[in-house]
């Protein structure tokens, strides 16, 4: 495949001016040249906007919108897509993320390569974190793990699998096919709420329903600096707890329709186990 594909970077934020610039000048320094970075910001309450025209002023690279009000991850990310019309891939990052150099580069040669294969790819970077990973994906030595019983998905974002890896599934920062996420309909508006748990998974499983395989790229690199303020952050472990126990629910009912007669009683009893062993 000898086109230059045009890769749309689509960058939703709230409330994180203090981290923006870093995240948005590692998109500019990209090595991969034949990129745009969509800037959507839901209606912050800090000085994201004057952070978002300085840099449109000096580059015609970025492109950004403002919300009149918040409207929420998944409402703001399907915002970028659209407005990322003449994009052949897009990838969804977040404003905690700074990208190595040659992360893009080696995210679109990948799909490139797998796709002179006849293969419908979503390409995912390995990020290194700042937060401990999944204790479930580290002990099967995984980059990524799904209970088939109660359809949890745990992570190990940073593990080096040492080359290109097909995996069932992968995290919020993907580099996809803009036709793909168009015929799979984008993110789903209004479903899941609060923290928005399960929002990217969602995503990636329908995208998987109609044909799209995983691979995990060791060597694309991102360090994902994990901050409590602003996004989806929430505080208080009640109400954590709360929001990923009705989000996964939603999540299976939407994605493992019948299977999840069975799968929810079995989330919910081991969910019911952790929570005491925790409080002891």
């Amino acid at each position: 495949m000898n086109k230059r594909l045009l890769v749309s970077i689509i960058l939703p934020t709230y409330n994180r001016a203090s981290i923006l610039e870093a995240c948005i000048d590692s998109v500019l320094n990209q090595t991969y040249t034949n990129l745009e970075l969509i800037v959507v910001d839901d209606f912050s309450k800090d000085n994201t906007r004057d952070i978002l025209l300085k840099y449109m002023k000096q580059t015609k690279k970025i492109r950004g919108q403002s919300n009149s009000v918040n409207v929420g991850s998944s409402i703001t990310r399907n915002i970028g897509i659209k407005m990322a019309n003449l994009a052949d891939l897009v990838m969804i990052i977040e404003d905690d993320l700074v990208l190595h150099p040659d992360c893009v580069e080696k995210l679109v040669a990948t799909y490139n390569t797998l796709a002179e294969q006849g293969i419908d790819a979503v390409v995912i970077p390995r990020l290194i974190e700042n937060t401990p990973p999944d204790k479930e994906a580290v002990m099967r030595n995984v980059p990524f793990y799904i209970d088939k019983l109660t359809g949890e998905i745990f992570n190990n974002y940073g593990l080096d699998v040492g080359e290109l890896t097909e995996v069932e599934i992968g995290h919020a920062c993907c580099l996809y096919s803009k036709n793909k996420l168009d015929a799979m309909g984008g993110y789903p508006e209004g479903t899941y709420t609060g923290t928005r748990c399960r929002e990217e998974s969602d995503v990636n499983m329908r995208l998987a329903k109609i044909g799209c395989r995983f691979f995990f790229q060791p060597n694309a690199l991102a360090d994902h600096n994990r901050i409590s303020t602003g996004g989806n952050r929430m505080y208080g472990r009640v109400k954590k707890f709360c929001d990923y126990s009705r989000n996964h629910i939603v999540y299976l009912l939407r994605i493992y329709r019948i299977k999840s007669l069975y799968m929810i009683p079995c989330f919910l009893c081991k969910l019911g186990v952790k929570t005491v062993v925790n409080n002891l």
